[in-house]
């Protein structure tokens, strides 16, 4: 038996060298990493070989890095109106330890049918940390969103390995009313049955209005429910819901608007199941791991049953899933036959599949262990000869651990657990041209790679409105302190439900590093908890390693060129001519505004006219006017600037993997308490009612005579508004839309392009610029109801309507051509969160009631070389229990992440 005792210095050393990654990581340097590889030794105790196999990963490497980003929000359920409040941690993929190439991180804020509402930019604070906010539209629909954040450099790999992150967002109407939905199968279409139930009494209700827009998009007239007997019936005809399974309910109950998003089942039911043999292939006459997987038509696990015959029927095993429709079973294949499973799952619905066809000729890697040991061996049939000159290469995150000759005189090769740091391993096999003949991932649970979180209160028991001092350490698995920089939140237990989907371990371990969606990423990493290491080993054989294309490396195929490039500041390009050639000794000068100049900038075209701005870094909001001169200060100069970088694609959203009809579990109380809060906070609680708005005092309801006003439109900015609003473009006055974002110079309207009205003269791509701000009376977003049957597909997404104070439309005077005003994306500027402070006696005893869930957030609880550091906050007015959430990277690549402390507020403990 061949022992490997010495762990890769390669990996062992990255813990002591975040300095030297960084400025890797920033200039791409291939000598560097080199250096730090050829420092020290692979475990063969040999330099590295020109034509190695590791050379090849470390020049990959060298000249494509590869970042990774964990999202963490204060909750994961919020109500309309409401905030979330967010980290974003980058990290470098290889050592897993805070990047900063990246100057920003774009964060969007994504529908269930795939649209962009917000996009924010955010730029890292003086320690490098990306945070922010997304404040939530009141007329949000109710339904399953999902947060994805990405850099400019991330989408080299594509959109695939941008981070995502599900929330749910509620609609406080539903505290009061419930709407319920049974989907049957009709040939090719799906009808649905929609009744609602009246909170809390549990009656069966009849809405006075009920619509349903079958595309999930509130931008065409939507089909009105007939109810019978408290029951409405509608039928979703085949290209309704092959086309997008989401579609949007709203109804009037109570004068109140209440819409929420559902989703079609896939109500056949049917199931499909996926076989992978361990290492890839089936030898003959050796006994074979193969695992499986099985999923319905929405993409989601399906348990089940079945039993293994072969071509003469006869008998030859049974398995059972055994976690999320995943198992795996043993297999021995007799030469000359086939094999078929015959599955069943829970609905007593069978299907015959085939099993992976056996070969004479192939070798797989076969691979056990337990908690001390992992041995590795291969599986080939009896009279099979190895090809010659086969190489086991051992990596994890693209670092080679191991890379040696297969020693076919050794049974088996035995590898300490303790020689491979926490993530996923990738073993390969491969012959002397490398092509791959196996390859298998096993997950290492190194619990080095970890740090942990002990938090302690200065009291066992507070009252309301009572300060808590937290006291928090930070140490590694051998109590040796940690620091760095986490985020932490302090919520209510009752109210903000402890996420079970996903954590910042999951996600830079498992999730960004494999092919695919994977279901519940936390239930494979228990701790101690046998079920799920074997889940997790079942994942590892169903799933691939995704980071760099391997077997066009292993060929000497080096992904070299890269379309974007690290974004490290904001930066303005373009070309000025003059009257018959390039601007070449002229200037261009730029001033940037957002309510006062915020600053002026210089520079000089090139030879052939090109001009650059470096280290723009403005505020969103920001108007940038561009002016180009001749030499001699003429403005007889031509300016042009080029199209800001176009944003990636929103692709299908991962699954859900919640139940189609069932939000996550919300108490009525926490809804009608979080709508309390923002009453209070906000003066009033704007609903979408069926003819007036309903606020905490009377307020006057402001109207226009314009004929495209309607009890649907939005709300109406007037020409007082615009006043008092001192805007200075266009932009910032539609931002104050609801539904309406703006991003540069392109206005959408829930997430999609909308058509203009400016005294009521239609306009299509419409120029804002071209409008000055004074000379609007009026500014209101007529929704698709009311405007569609009039301009048909013109007005899909409704019109922003604009009545100008002249009442006829005459656009400002064109600016010169030696000028240009551009409005790209700017920052977000950072918002503390708010947690009040009962220092004194007479703050103790506010009537103003505290409704807080989030009783405390801090994106940025910096941690010395102590370990430990110490917060306060003060508690709210019920009774119950507090826990605490933090996550982070430490400055030496350590994962920690806590949730606990139960931090118990009893009302009889209150002194005021």
């Amino acid at each position: 038996m061949n022992t490997v005792t010495q762990r890769h210095r390669v990996y062992k050393n990255t813990h002591k060298a975040n300095n030297q990654f960084t400025m890797y990581f920033l200039r791409y340097s291939f000598f560097l990493l080199m250096m730090i590889i050829i420092g020290s030794r692979s475990i063969c105790a040999q330099a590295i070989d020109p034509t190695s196999v590791e050379k090849l990963f470390v020049e990959q490497m060298s000249y494509f890095p590869q970042e990774k980003i964990h999202i963490q929000t204060n909750s994961t359920i919020f109500i309309s109106g409401d905030t979330i409040w967010f980290r974003t941690h980058l990290v470098d993929a290889l050592f897993l330890k805070q990047a900063n190439a990246s100057r920003y991180i774009y964060m969007e804020f994504i529908n269930p049918v795939n649209e962009v509402v917000q996009r924010l930019k955010i730029r890292p604070d003086s320690t490098g940390c990306f945070h922010g906010y997304i404040g939530l539209d009141e007329d949000l629909p109710e339904g399953n969103y999902s947060l994805r954040a990405y850099t400019r450099f991330m989408q080299n790999q594509g959109v695939e390995y941008f981070a995502h992150k599900p929330v749910y967002v509620a609609d406080p109407v539903s505290e009061s009313l419930s709407p319920e939905i049974k989907f049957n199968e009709d040939g090719n279409d799906i009808k649905a049955e929609i009744w609602f139930i009246s909170k809390p009494e549990g009656k069966p209700i009849t809405p006075e209005q009920c619509l349903i827009f079958p595309y999930g998009k509130r931008n065409n007239a939507g089909h009105p429910l007939t109810f019978e007997n408290n029951i409405a019936r509608y039928t979703f005809k085949q290209k309704e819901s092959d086309w997008n399974k989401t579609f949007i309910l709203q109804t009037i109950y109570d004068g109140k608007i209440h819409t929420r998003y559902f989703i079609i089942p896939a109500v056949k039911n049917t199931f499909d199941v996926s076989f992978f043999p361990e290492g890839g292939c089936v030898p003959y006459s050796c006994d074979v791991n193969i695992a499986f997987k099985a999923i319905n038509p929405d993409g989601l696990s399906e348990n089940i049953k079945g039993r293994i015959v072969d071509d003469l029927d006869n008998e030859c095993g049974s398995f059972e899933s055994a976690h999320l429709g995943m198992g795996k079973f043993r297999m021995y294949y007799t030469p000359g036959r086939k094999y078929y499973a015959i599955c069943t799952n829970g609905k007593n619905v069978s299907k015959r599949f085939d099993l992976p066809d056996a070969s004479n000729n192939s070798v797989s890697l076969k691979i056990t262990g337990n908690n001390k040991f992992l041995r590795v061996s291969l599986a080939k049939s009896p009279d099979y000869e190895l090809p010659r000159h086969l190489q086991l290469i051992v990596h994890i995150r693209g670092a080679v651990l191991y890379e040696k000759s297969w020693d076919e005189s050794q049974r088996y090769l035995t590898f300490e657990t303790d020689f491979f740091p926490a993530g996923i391993v990738h073993f390969l096999l491969i012959d002397q041209d490398r092509n791959i003949w196996s390859e298998r991932l096993v997950f290492s649970s190194q619990s080095s790679t970890f740090g942990s979180a002990e938090i302690k209160p200065d009291k066992s028991q507070y009252g309301t409105r009572q300060k808590v001092n937290l006291t928090i350490q930070v140490v590694d698995e051998n109590q040796h302190s940690l620091t760095g920089n986490f985020a932490l939140a302090v919520v209510d237990k009752r109210d903000v439900l402890a996420d079970t989907v996903s954590n910042i371990i999951a996600t830079l371990l498992l999730t960004s590093e494999l092919k695919g969606h994977i279901e519940s990423p936390m239930s494979y990493l228990q701790k101690d908890n046998r079920k799920s290491a074997l889940a997790l080993d079942v994942l590892m054989m169903t799933q691939g390693w995704r980071r760099y294309n391997i077997p066009e490396m292993l060929k000497g195929k080096i992904t070299r060129d890269l379309t974007y490039p690290v974004e490290s500041d904001g930066r303005i390009t373009g070309k000025a001519e003059g009257l018959f050639s390039a601007l070449k000794e002229g200037g261009i000068s730029l001033l940037a505004l957002k309510d006062s100049v915020i600053r002026t900038s210089y520079t000089q075209p090139d030879k052939k006219g090109r001009f650059v701005f470096n280290n723009l870094e403005c505020p969103e909001g920001t108007q940038y006017i561009i002016q180009a001169v001749t030499k001699k200060k003429s403005k007889r100069a031509f300016l042009e600037i080029d199209p800001l970088q176009p944003f990636p694609p929103v692709v299908k959203s991962p699954k859900i993997t919640t139940d189609f009809a069932n939000k996550p579990p919300i108490e009525d109380n926490y809804l009608s308490k979080m709508n309390d809060k923002y009453t209070i906070e906000n003066g009033m609680r704007m609903y979408n009612l069926a003819e007036v708005v309903v606020v905490a005092k009377r307020k006057k309801i402001v109207k226009t005579d314009s004929p495209f006003y309607s009890f649907t439109t939005s709300k109406v900015l007037t020409e007082e508004d615009v006043k008092n609003g001192h805007f200075i473009t266009v932009f910032d006055l539609l931002r104050r839309l609801p539904g309406i974002t703006v991003s540069g110079n392109e206005v959408l309207y829930r997430g999609g392009k909308i058509m203009v009205l400016i005294d009521n003269v239609p306009e299509e791509n419409y120029d804002y610029s071209n409008l000055d701000v004074e000379d609007i009376k009026d500014v209101f977003v007529s929704p698709a109801t009311s405007i569609g049957p009039i301009y048909g597909a013109m007005a899909s997404n409704g019109a922003i309507v604009i009545n100008t104070k002249r009442g006829f439309y005459v656009p400002k005077n064109k600016i010169n051509n030696n000028i240009q005003v551009i409005m790209p994306m700017g920052y977000q500027q950072t918002v503390e969160f708010y947690s009040p402070v009962y220092e004194t006696k007479k703050e103790r005893k506010r009537q103003k009631p505290d409704l807080r869930s989030t009783l405390y957030w801090n994106p940025n609880v910096q941690v010395d070389s102590t370990g430990v550091t110490q917060l306060d906050f003060y508690t709210a007015d019920y009774n119950t229990n507090y826990n605490v959430v933090i996550e982070g990277v430490s400055q030496d690549g350590h994962l920690v992440c806590f949730s606990g402390g139960n931090i118990v507020v009893d009302t009889n403990q209150t002194t005021r």
